[in-house]
């Protein structure tokens, strides 16, 4: 199982037997600490833990510690998870700031106690059996383990065809494998398992006054939290509003010399234009481009299929992977990424029609007239994109998430299960104002869980450490909780970072109206060349009817566009079905 993880961390690997029939291994990636006090599985008095991830207010928590009379013999962050647990017990996990997954033996309970952090940024897969417990950071260990079934999990196949939801909840592609949800703790003991949730995003009361000078002060403090580490740290860059913050703020806080950035481009996706403004503005970054040729797509797409141990749902992903694979390849072993502000800042599209939704539930019609008429202006909107908004904010006014999404799962793409297509997802509403509620699934259940488990495996293929300052549970807590207002406004999305950070980016950065993103040419372009060896494959899962997918690749093929996403997840589904689904060989 250790060696099936290897590449989360080639640089040191151990094992713990603290109790009969309990085993501990880790594949250490040096980060903090890079002596050999800090590897891992690590144990002080009868606590043992094996930990994946970083706790980055960890001085603050250690200087509490030491208050209190607790001596290290680390600098490790690993240690301050240890002697927090031993002094706060379970609830440790409420002052720690960062991301995580790990799991922590008492010998003297007879328990494990397992968390994962707030957002579910790191992983954490588990299955269970009447008194038998195995986990893992990654399914593909899991699946060497005695108690493995390859038993697909009907449901989210369905999932992540329809909707590109490659998790769901704590379910995964397989029955019999389980992830622990973000915000929970999993205790296990004599007893059973107990499974927890520690945290609750909630909307709480700030002062709307100063919430831009809050943003910014937030959004630094993370930044610097993020910048911890005794290895070189570049950046993740696409030449976006969000990566364009993340990276100008550490330039704005540190002015670093040589700092390194990342960027994948296609001919048909070109952001260094607009990177080129940021690298103007701050000459000291170092900026590494890359254009993937047709080989390399081809060798991705097959290695990242058994990597992320669910189907490649986007092309999208392949950028990442590129990214990472870069980044590598220049010695770097953390990168900061811009991930997670779309899903609490608003900067989705779909997002404006849960916005204007909101405005017209509270009658502020003069508002939305005027809403509308500066997105025209800023985003160059003809009357057709105005009367398609208009419909689809009326559905959002009048629907909840729930019927949204069901209406999406069915009717929107073809539905090639048949009968077996039943609503299998829980959309129930967290507030009743639209655009927060929205936000909240966003984070939860729609995107945001389906992003950071493509982040995670591209970033660890390659042995790197992906780091997102937009994910501080502070700072979502704060625009999380603030009117719509803060988040979409005079023709922007994200407006509150806009205004926070407007001095430290560049203007045509600042009030960049379009979205693009590592995006790819992949789903038309690829699927009709370079990958076009995939519509030829059998199609080998049995809930899909032949006949649907016999036609729809016919009509995608003589120039059909409109189901590319959808012939995209079919097709990547069917090879991962056939080629990834059963264990490897170590």
């Amino acid at each position: 199982m250790i060696q099936a993880q290897h590449h989360r961390g080639p640089d040191d690997r151990g094992y713990a037997n603290p109790a009969p029939g309990v085993w501990l291994g880790h594949n250490r990636l040096a980060i903090i600490d890079l002596s050999s006090d800090g590897r891992q599985p690590m144990s002080r008095a009868h606590f043992t833990i094996t930990f994946n991830g970083e706790i980055y207010n960890y001085l603050e928590i250690k200087q509490e510690l030491l208050s209190h009379g607790y001596k290290f013999t680390t600098s490790s962050d690993t240690e301050v998870i240890l002697l927090s647990y031993a002094h706060w017990g379970e609830r440790c996990v409420e002052k720690f700031r960062g991301m995580w997954a790990f799991a922590i033996w008492d010998n003297q309970l007879q328990k494990l106690f397992c968390s994962r952090d707030r957002f579910g940024i790191k992983p954490f897969h588990f299955i269970a059996i009447k008194n038998i417990l195995y986990f893992a950071s990654e399914i593909k260990a899991l699946k060497i383990s005695r108690i493995f079934s390859d038993e697909i999990n009907q449901h989210q196949l369905m999932r992540d065809v329809q909707l590109g939801w490659s998790v769901y909840s704590d379910e995964t592609h397989y029955k019999v494998i389980k992830q622990l949800k973000p915000g929970h703790n999993l205790v296990y003991s004599q007893e059973g398992i107990n499974i927890y949730s520690y945290y609750t995003l909630q909307k709480k009361e700030f002062g709307v006054s100063e919430a831009t000078e809050l943003f910014r002060q937030y959004f630094f403090e993370s930044i610097r939290l993020h910048m911890r580490a005794d290895v070189e740290i570049g950046s993740t860059f696409s030449g976006g509003l969000d990566s364009s913050a993340v990276v100008c703020a550490v330039h704005y806080l540190y002015q670093p010399k040589g700092f390194k950035t990342f960027t994948v481009w296609y001919e048909e996706a070109d952001e260094r234009v607009h990177a080129s403004k940021v690298w103007q503005a701050y000459p000291s970054i170092i900026p590494y481009t890359l254009k993937p040729d047709g080989e390399e797509i081809v060798h991705a797409f097959v290695q990242a299929s058994h990597q992320y141990d669910a189907p490649v749902s986007g092309s999208s992903y392949l950028s990442q992977y590129f990214v990472m694979r870069l980044a590598h390849q220049k010695g770097i072993k953390v990168l900061l990424d811009g991930q997670g502000s779309d899903e609490y800042l608003m900067g989705y599209p779909h997002s404006l029609y849960r916005y204007f939704a909101t405005i017209l539930r509270d009658y502020r019609f003069d508002q939305f007239i005027s809403e509308i008429e500066k997105f025209r202006k800023t985003q160059g909107w003809g009357m057709a994109k105005i009367l398609d908004l208009l419909v689809k904010t009326v559905l959002s006014t009048v629907m909840s998430e729930q019927t949204l999404y069901t209406l999406e799962y069915k009717h929107f793409y073809p539905n090639a299960f048949g009968k077996h297509l039943k609503t299998n997802f829980n959309m129930s509403s967290s507030d009743a104002e639209p655009l927060r509620n929205f936000s909240w699934h966003l984070l939860y259940t729609t995107i945001l869980q389906t992003l950071l488990l493509h982040e995670d495996r591209n970033s660890m293929a390659f042995s790197i450490e992906a780091r997102v300052p937009f994910l501080d549970h502070k700072l979502v807590e704060l625009v999380y909780s603030l009117p719509a207002d803060f988040k979409i406004r005079d023709g922007y999305t994200k407006y509150i970072l806009r205004k926070a950070l407007a001095d430290i980016m560049p203007p045509e950065i600042t009030w960049r109206a379009d979205k693009m993103g590592f995006v790819t040419p992949g789903e038309i372009k690829w699927l009709r060349n370079q990958l076009i060896w995939l519509l030829n494959e059998p199609m080998n899962i049995p809930q899909i009817d032949q006949k649907i997918w016999r036609k729809e690749k016919k009509k995608f093929l003589q120039g059909h566009n409109h189901h590319a996403r959808w012939i995209w997840r079919v097709a990547s589904a069917n090879y991962w079905y056939t080629y990834c689904r059963k264990p490897a060989v170590v």
